[in-house]
């Protein structure tokens, strides 16, 4: 997905937007994004259009990555976001929009290895957080990639984690970057379980499976 992005013209101190659930895709962003040095903006997907123009005037992003059930909210808003060049549907396609699995599949096998930016400090951004407008409009959080960094490191002090474990996701990823937990679950080689929806029924399935 790296590859993709810089073909699709992201560089380095770039926003990129994603109003996505907890999926294989919203948690590759984590990834693909910041190791081009551009900057992650999860927004929460359960805001209105109009708010979801404001954090993305606001950021300044110039591609925006949406989940399908979401398409049509960012569709009512395009003349609002005038900045936005890119618009990817992390499932499917429409007009107007393109199809997040072809381009990897694309730039996978045009370029196996994407080429990381060429300086990125852990002063430099990482995301930038957005709160939910409870009193005034959203505020955005920056945090480098030093925050991000030290702050999985504490975790895993008080709370040791091995490659045999396996993370549920139900807190929203969105949410404070999943308090950190993208980059906490896979610095120590554990699994990830990504439930879209926070279904205790599904999710209790999840884990009769995961029993040994």
């Amino acid at each position: 997905w790296s590859t993709a992005l810089q073909s699709l013209g992201v560089e380095q101190g770039d926003r990129v937007a994603y109003i996505a659930p907890n999926t294989h895709a919203h948690l590759e962003a984590y990834y693909a994004v910041p190791q081009i040095g551009a900057v992650l903006v999860p927004i929460n997907f359960r805001l209105k259009p109009e708010d979801f123009a404001y954090i993305i005037n606001h950021c300044g992003a110039t591609a925006v990555c949406v989940q399908p059930d979401h398409i049509e909210a960012i569709d009512a808003i395009r003349d609002q976001i005038p900045a936005v060049e890119v618009f990817v549907a992390l499932e499917g396609s429409g007009d107007g929009w393109l199809d997040y699995e072809q381009l990897v599949a694309t730039e996978t096998g045009a370029r196996p290895e994407a080429e990381p930016a060429s300086e990125i400090d852990e002063r430099d951004l990482l995301t930038i957080n957005y709160t939910s407008g409870t009193t005034s409009r959203p505020k955005g959080v920056m945090i480098t990639h030093r925050n991000a960094y030290m702050n999985a490191i504490g975790t895993l002090v008080h709370v040791p984690m091995t490659c045999e474990d396996r993370y549920l996701w139900t807190l929203p990823m969105f949410h404070a970057n999943g308090r950190t937990f993208p980059w906490i679950v896979t610095a120590v080689g554990g699994t990830h379980i990504c439930l879209r929806k926070g279904d205790p029924v599904v999710a209790r399935r999840v884990v009769l499976l995961q029993d040994p």
